[in-house]
């Protein structure tokens, strides 16, 4: 169940609509700015509506292992969280990088309504993937 609701938060407080994002990842460089992109693709794909983007490119395959074992489908859980989110703003305030793992220390919303989450990344290949995510 922790999964399902990683997913479905990780959705609610990525997804963002509205005014125009600004692009945290170009405060970082080298594999910060790499992991910080990966976060702010999260972002895009909550923008478009592409669930399916976000289940196949951005989400370890772990992460997508366990939806899987828990008999949740990645890509109608992520399409009903984006139709059920509040517009909100999102930064990557921090990166941290070791070895093939990375942490990205993420701020959304404004006001009352601000939040920091951790989002757990691993590197695949070139490409970073969300791992995990903790508030």
């Amino acid at each position: 169940m922790r999964s399902v609701v990683v997913l479905c938060v990780l959705a609610l407080v990525l997804s963002a609509c509205g005014a125009a994002p600004r692009d945290s990842a170009k405060d970082f460089s080298g594999a910060k700015r790499d992991v910080a992109a990966t976060v702010e693709n999260v972002e895009d794909a909550a923008r478009k509506d592409h669930a399916d983007d976000l289940c196949t490119k951005l989400l370890s395959d772990s992460l997508l292992a366990a939806l899987k074992k828990q008999g949740t489908n990645c890509a109608t859980a992520v399409k009903q969280a984006f139709k059920n989110a509040d517009s909100t703003d999102l930064t990557v305030d921090d990166v941290s990088v070791s070895a093939g793992t990375a942490t990205a220390k993420v701020i959304s919303g404004t006001g009352s309504r601000k939040a920091t989450y951790t989002l757990e990344l691993e590197k695949v290949g070139a490409t970073w993937k969300i791992s995990s995510m903790r508030a």
